[in-house]
């Protein structure tokens, strides 16, 4: 793994609990004539199953207003989609608005342009609905990482190439971008169609590395040469990846690649200076130069050269967690909410 990673040029991001603090929360809500507490209940009833960031916000802004989930059945994870079920004998669902169209439900027009407004404005939506009809537009705000800037700054610095890819809507997936520095994004994409795109830019790069934490990264990180899970990610996610990072230390990521490098430079000096010799006194031995007792001396003193050369190692420094950045970029980055006909959920 530590070989791949030293050769890699390519570092391919997750948005969602990668490059964010993955503890989003609602921000607002608007309905279609459907009651805010039935709206929360409903998809708190789906999400409770759901181990997306998304999901733990929808249910913690259902216990903030002290709302029971609804008991809800047959549910079923639609990855890069959303999340389906029943309840009291009706199918309900909460998901993006392709997963909407997908299954042929009705939009109202005001409550679709409102999403559209908050897509726009760089908001993550979930549409709830059940009775084959949306009737909730939820809002959604997740914070940039402190560290993301820095982090991909000191990657860019060491000749890598930074890719976001995500499942989230443009604006949004822009929106993290630019706060993390990072220049080439690509939004919308299923579990699926990150692979996709990783097997293509596997064609200009050889070597690619995924670095995400979600349910939804466990098939894109095993398709990496190099899957890499932060520490808050889910079981699936440490399964499949090659490398998982602790809890909160998207900054040693930099550290990791230069640990990576560092040791692939022992080993090839090693097995140069294991070759050289190796030729070398072959040689002498077969023209008489060299005395069995001197050639015995001389490897001994060689394999100690090897092992000083990898103790070396040992000198490297400890990751440093990197100075947060100024905050200002991500918060000028990040629009306004417009509150006038959106109640606050919580926030």
């Amino acid at each position: 793994m530590l070989e791949a990673l030293a050769r890699t040029r390519l570092l391919a991001f997750d948005k969602t609990g990668t490059l964010t603090s993955g503890r989003a929360h609602v921000v607002g809500i608007e309905s279609d004539g459907a009651g805010t507490d039935e709206v929360l209940a409903r998809a708190a009833g789906l999400e409770r199953y759901s181990e997306h960031g998304f999901g733990h916000a929808i249910t913690t802004a259902a216990a903030v207003c002290g709302l029971d989930p609804v008991v809800t059945g047959d549910v079923r994870i639609l990855p890069g989609r959303g999340i389906r079920g029943n309840a009291d004998g009706k199918a309900v669902v909460a998901g993006n608005g392709a997963l909407m169209s997908e299954l042929g439900w009705s939009v109202a027009p005001a409550l679709s342009e409102h999403g559209r407004s908050l897509e726009a404005d760089g908001y993550s939506v979930i549409y709830i609905g059940w009775g084959e009809q949306v009737r909730a537009a939820l809002a959604l705000d997740d914070s940039v990482l402190p560290e993301a800037r820095s982090t991909v700054e000191a990657l860019r610095s060491r000749g890598l190439h930074v890719l976001l890819l995500s499942g989230d809507l443009a604006h949004a997936t822009q929106r993290v971008a630019v706060a993390a520095g990072i220049q080439d994004a690509q939004s919308g994409l299923s579990p699926e169609a990150k692979r996709a795109a990783l097997r293509q830019l596997r064609q200009r790069y050889n070597l690619v590395a995924m670095v995400g934490d979600g349910l939804n990264d466990g098939p894109v990180l095993a398709d990496a040469d190099i899957g890499i899970a932060v520490g808050s990610a889910t079981d699936l996610a440490r399964e499949t990846a090659a490398l998982v990072l602790p809890r909160d230390a998207l900054w040693m990521l930099p550290w990791v690649v230069d640990v990576a490098r560092a040791v692939r430079m022992t080993i090839l000096t090693n097995l140069m200076w294991a070759f050289g010799y190796n030729c070398i006194a072959v040689t002498l031995a077969m023209l008489g130069w060299l005395q069995p007792v001197l050639a015995a001396a001389v490897m001994a003193g060689s394999s100690i050269i090897v092992v000083l050369n990898s103790l070396r190692l040992e000198r490297l420094p400890d990751p440093i967690p990197s100075a947060a950045p100024d905050q200002s970029a991500a918060v000028e980055s990040a629009p306004a909410m417009h509150t006038s006909s959106l109640p606050i959920i919580a926030g």
